[in-house]
């Protein structure tokens, strides 16, 4: 993973609630980054959390991660963490299902184009006019047969752009006004 990843991208790639982060902020687990930027240790730990599904303490919280990000420190990923004498944590599966899902991610990334000349600079995908948010959006909406209809009408996209699209979505909502047209004369 080259960068740090903000709130979206953590929200939008391990599949956790934003409260959920903002909260772990919040209580200072990550650190006082400002504004909070997540590394592997940090998305490994959201993901364990996730997985866990019961409620525990900050200060639990804080032990977890804390040994996440030692275990994760040296380089080579522990298969499992001891947690308790009677509680283990399997941590190599989990750090390389978030690694996939980066690199994936990232990968699929790079074959977006952003050009201004293209639907006003909007992310598209390669070879179309066809905006990643507009797919993003369908999935989004949650209908059992968005990604029937997607693939319906738009047999060029692969699974994976289906999937990444909404992903992006999450992790990059468009912000701000609607640009203003340009009208002729002006």
């Amino acid at each position: 993973m080259a960068h740090a990843l903000t709130v979206n991208e953590a929200v939008a790639l391990v599949g956790v609630e934003e409260k959920t982060v903002r909260k772990e902020v919040e209580y200072g687990l990550f650190g006082s980054e400002s504004p909070p930027r997540f590394k592997l240790p940090a998305l490994v730990y959201l993901r364990v959390i996730r997985e866990l599904g019961f409620q525990s303490t900050v200060e639990e919280r804080k032990k977890i991660y804390a040994l996440i990000r030692n275990a994760l420190a040296h380089g080579m990923t522990p298969r499992n963490v001891e947690l308790s004498p009677v509680l283990e944590l399997k941590l190599g599966r989990v750090t390389e299902e978030v690694r996939s899902v980066l690199e994936r991610f990232e990968a699929w990334k790079a074959n977006i184009v952003i050009d201004p000349e293209i639907m006003g600079g909007e992310p598209v995908f390669a070879k179309s006019r066809l905006t990643v948010r507009h797919i993003g959006a369908m999935m989004l909406r949650g209908r059992r047969d968005a990604e029937r209809e997607i693939r319906e009408d738009y047999p060029y996209l692969k699974s994976e752009d289906i999937e990444f699209a909404k992903l992006y979505t999450m992790a990059y909502p468009k912000v701000g006004r609607p640009r203003a047209r340009k009208t002729a004369g002006r």
